[in-house]
């Protein structure tokens, strides 16, 4: 079978390589689809976080597993450490990521505990199942963020993740949300979404403008410098600002920024099993995540795939695997 592999800064393989064993208390899934995620870009360019190079990636993924539509959690948990013992699996002191720590969906097929899947819900195709781990990760962001009932929202970075944001606001009842994007198809999708006006990211009065005042709640899915200085401005006084993107290194920050306007300043960090159990239920409710793969490419053209994903032109990639015409309705 084909399997992707990226081995250093901008290089991609995809090997020839024998189908994967099940061990005692794994599964072998045969890919549908796997989303191209941000934090894949972030390993080819810079390297993982916590892990040497080569990496197999392939995180967001659905595909079918003895006869039986399934997508992936791809973040183990160990269960008894001091975090999940607070409820808190998703910072695992022994946390085990598919497409990390152990190869990914990124080929024709893959190993995973099986605590790492969970059904289709019924009536969902397996190309939007790919598409509930990000959502998950926006319900993680709006959980994060506290109620947003009647709330003013916005939105920085048009990506997948803001664009997931953006549809996990509104499902938790906010009143408004504005997206800022400097590519004009995502600032248009996400009016088509449901924004009340997505605007370029240097347009803060813009912003302001389109709320009414300043936002309640900022959702920072950029996570630069420069965005972080424009969403703790937006939130000034009485705001919170919730870190969603995948950044790296310092930023710039003054205590009388947070303590004197009083700013709420919160990171997200992936999800816990009830947001996948909620962002299960926005799909086969039927929220439009469909509408962010804007391309969809075979495994063969991985390499294309991410230079492609890496321009910020597109908002969802899928690589399609043997098993991508599985069926599904939506």
């Amino acid at each position: 079978m084909r399997q992707v592999w990226i081995t250093g800064p901008g290089a991609v393989e995809v090997r020839e390589v024998p189908e994967p064993e099940p061990a005692d208390g794994e599964v072998l899934v045969r890919t549908a689809y796997a989303g191209i995620c941000g934090s894949d870009l972030h390993t080819l360019h810079r390297g993982h976080p916590w892990l040497p190079y080569p990496i197999a990636p392939g995180h967001e993924a659905s595909g079918v597993a003895g006869g039986e539509r399934v997508y992936v959690r791809p973040a183990v948990a160990c269960g008894d450490c001091f975090y999940c013992g607070r409820g808190r699996p998703n910072l695992c002191a022994r946390l085990i990521g598919v497409g990390s720590h152990r190869p990914g969906a990124f080929a024709g097929a893959f190993t995973v505990p099986a605590a790492a899947l969970a059904p289709v819900p019924a009536g969902v195709s397996l190309a939007a199942a790919a598409m509930i781990e990000p959502l998950a990760t926006a319900v993680h962001a709006t959980t994060v963020a506290g109620g947003l009932g009647g709330a003013t929202v916005a939105v920085l970075g048009g990506g997948t993740i803001g664009q997931c944001v953006l549809l996990a606001a509104l499902a938790a009842g906010a009143a408004r949300v504005v997206v800022t994007d400097p590519v004009a198809a995502k600032r248009d999708l996400a009016v088509e979404l449901g924004a009340a006006a997505a605007l370029e990211p240097t347009a803060e009065d813009g912003i302001a403008a389109a709320l009414d005042g300043r936002p309640d709640v900022v959702f920072d899915c950029v996570a630069s410098r420069g965005s972080l200085g424009s969403a703790l401005r937006l939130a000034m006084r009485g705001g919170a600002v919730v870190v969603v993107g995948v950044g790296h290194g310092p930023l710039d920050l003054t205590v009388e920024t947070i303590q004197d306007h009083e700013i709420r300043l919160a990171g997200s960090a992936m999800y816990v099993p009830d947001d996948f159990t909620a962002a299960e239920r926005l799909v086969a409710a039927g929220t439009p995540v469909h509408r962010l793969v804007t391309a969809v490419r075979p495994l063969d053209e991985a390499a294309g795939a991410l230079r492609a994903a890496a321009t910020g032109t597109e908002i969802k990639i899928h690589l399609a695997g043997p098993a991508a015409d599985a069926g599904g309705t939506r």
